[in-house]
């Protein structure tokens, strides 16, 4: 069978792993940093590109590769390269694509490192960026923001922390029309339950450290799209900049890629179950899960994503009602990051922004009453349980 032919647990199992002498059924770690050669000529022609090989592992390395060429082939993209951290690949592509005073379209809902990198450093360097609602009409709102600066559209979906849903083949389309390069964060996504290149987008990002990784044991990021963008990455950005990915976490990326899509269903299931038990609790005023048949983005989720995926928020009375019952959980662990075997709950302005009031908190995009759980593999009724009894606090 091809390898375009091939569904998704066959291409996570086996994509990018069959081509290292004597056939290890686990890809080997090259925790090497240099590459020799026998004669001149032949390092000469490598590091030309006339033929392949490693020359460096900041530029490329044989267990980084396999990785990059699963992600690449879940995604269907051309190719894929990968960073020292999510926030790495981000900045890789903003910093390939700008230039001084150009400008950015984005989604309002983005994850806070990314809105710092705009507000700390694109800012520096003159570069205005614009935001959109997934509220609005951004049909009618990006044709507006667009002007003779704007290079290139970026947007979160499901979005952190508020899971908003936003059309990728409308933002694809608008961008096309626009001559814009479009750009997505699909981390909560996942290759498994959403695809955006198949829906006109130009470029993925990902924070593997997160659900490509699933055991809250690897910092890394990763980029895929087309070849020659996915080239030039790896040659402005790794060789001059250098933010490379370890031999060893590419490793562990390999082996999470492999059970993505089992935990990946297991994650929706479990979302599923406690969103349907928070939306039913007298003490929640709100629940943002796109698999709910009111939350404003379902119909678009069920035409562009195969599940609803593994994040649910939930709204309280007020931000001392949050304190009172992360406080209160015992089963799930009060934590930052997402996709990790363990649930994890936070809320942001309780544990990033303590001295700001609820006014400040909303003024930089933050609800102060939001709680974000990121489901793990636990038994399901176990997590609600402790959500019950951490809610009868209330």
């Amino acid at each position: 069978m091809k390898k375009k032919d091939q569904r998704f647990g066959t291409l996570a199992v086996h994509a990018g792993e069959d081509r290292f002498q004597h056939c290890p059924s686990s890809t080997p770690i090259f925790q090497t940093s240099t590459y020799t050669f026998d004669a001149v000529n032949d390092a000469a022609e490598v590091m030309q590109g006339s033929r392949t090989g490693f020359v460096y592992t900041r530029i490329g390395n044989p267990t980084v590769r396999a990785f990059e060429q699963k992600l690449a082939a879940l995604e269907g993209a051309d190719a894929a390269v990968a960073f020292a951290s999510g926030m790495a690949a981000l900045s890789a592509v903003f910093l390939e694509l700008l230039s001084p005073a150009d400008e950015v379209i984005s989604g309002s809902q983005i994850y806070g490192g990314t809105r710092g990198f705009f507000e700390q450093f694109l800012s520096r360097i003159g570069c205005t960026v614009r935001h959109f609602s997934p509220h609005e009409d951004f049909r009618k709102k990006i044709p507006l923001l667009v002007n003779r600066k704007t290079r290139l559209i970026f947007f979160e979906t499901p979005s952190n922390p508020e899971l908003s849903i936003i059309d990728m083949r409308a933002v694809a389309s608008l961008a096309k029309k626009n001559r814009l390069f479009s750009v997505i964060d699909s981390t909560f996504a996942t290759p498994y339950l959403q695809r955006p290149l198949d829906h006109g987008i130009d470029c993925v990002v990902h924070s593997a450290t997160k659900y490509i990784g699933g055991h809250g044991d690897a910092i890394g990021g990763i980029v895929a799209g087309q070849a020659e963008f996915i080239a030039r990455l790896r040659k402005t950005m790794l060789v001059y900049i250098g933010g490379c990915l370890s031999p060893f976490n590419a490793w562990l990326y390999l082996r999470g890629l492999k059970t993505l899509h089992l935990r990946m269903d297991h994650h929706c299931r479990s979302a599923s179950a406690i969103a349907d038990f928070l939306s039913r609790h007298r003490k929640v005023s709100d629940v943002l899960y796109p698999g709910l048949l009111n939350h404003p983005g379902h119909g678009i989720a069920t035409k562009q994503m195969k599940g609803f995926g593994g994040m649910v928020s939930f709204r309280l009375q007020s931000r001392a009602a949050c304190r009172k019952v992360l406080d209160r959980l015992r089963l799930c662990k009060i934590g930052v990051s997402l996709g990790d075997t363990e649930t994890l709950v936070m809320n942001s302005a309780l544990m990033f922004h303590p001295g700001l009031t609820d006014a400040a908190c909303r003024k930089i995009g933050i609800e102060p009453d939001l709680i974000r759980i990121s489901t793990g593999l636990e038994d399901t009724q176990d997590v609600i349980a402790d959500l019950d009894r951490a809610l009868k606090a209330l």
